[in-house]
């Protein structure tokens, strides 16, 4: 998988409409600066994630913004979107910076996402 920019058709909210951030909540984001600290918040000592609980759906890879609004062209950052499957919560999960040595271990984790995601819709292919 070649780190480059996501073209999706739509957008995902990076937030969670239904958390607030009155109290600090953060709109329900979950914010790591890296993916090794990604995978140390999110994946089991089997180094793999639980999609039963932890059910990433769509993912999203672009170019942060310098000061100006102007892409920073040899930098990306990615965002998931999870759900929560047994409490109904939707987190969007934001990874400051990714790089082209991280994209083994991502591709393999979107891989897993996408062989799970096709499982729960089994019935209709």
């Amino acid at each position: 998988m070649e780190l480059k920019k996501t073209n999706h058709y739509y957008y995902c909210s990076d937030s969670n409409f239904y958390v607030g951030n009155a109290n600090g909540e953060n709109y329900g984001r979950a914010i790591h600066e890296t993916w090794k600290d990604f995978k140390e918040k999110w994946f089991m000592s089997s180094g793999e994630i639980d999609h039963d609980y932890n059910h990433c759906f769509r993912y999203d890879i672009d170019h942060p913004l310098d000061e100006n609004d102007n892409e920073i062209k040899d930098k990306y950052y990615m965002k998931l979107y999870m759900m929560h499957q047994r409490k109904g919560r939707f987190i969007p999960v934001l990874i400051k910076n990714i790089t082209e040595d991280d994209m083994p271990e991502i591709e393999q984790f979107l891989k897993s996402c996408w062989d799970y995601l096709c499982h729960q819709w089994n019935e209709v292919r």
